[in-house]
């Protein structure tokens, strides 16, 4: 994973999950980026989680986001021409603004 995608605003839909409204953005066949651009703010990738299962533990990552006033992104990268069809790779992608990006060392 590397790179950075321009999040084009009309793309942005709502994803409703735990009495949450969380701004959320599919890409096709597109591979994962480590960076965001969205409204002209970053937002790092964060943490995956697999599509199956996901709504008993996002509320706690986003909820944990928001404490520390982190503003988060959700993403979804179809599997296609760059991953296994395998559903180990249907994911949720969770980006957020003010995280250390990998490799980045702790702040």
């Amino acid at each position: 994973m590397d790179g950075v995608i321009e999040v084009n605003p009309g793309r942005v839909e709502t994803l409703y999950s735990s009495g949450m409204e969380l701004p959320y953005v599919e890409f096709g066949q597109a591979e994962p980026a480590l960076k965001l651009v969205h409204g002209g703010e970053e937002y790092w990738y964060y943490k995956t989680l697999p599509l199956k299962g996901y709504g008993a533990v996002l509320a706690r990552y986003v909820r944990e986001l928001g404490v520390d006033g982190k503003k988060p992104l959700l993403a979804r990268f179809r599997p296609g021409e760059n991953f296994s069809t395998s559903s180990h790779w249907d994911r949720i992608y969770i980006y957020a603004t003010g995280v250390t990006p990998i490799g980045a060392g702790k702040k």
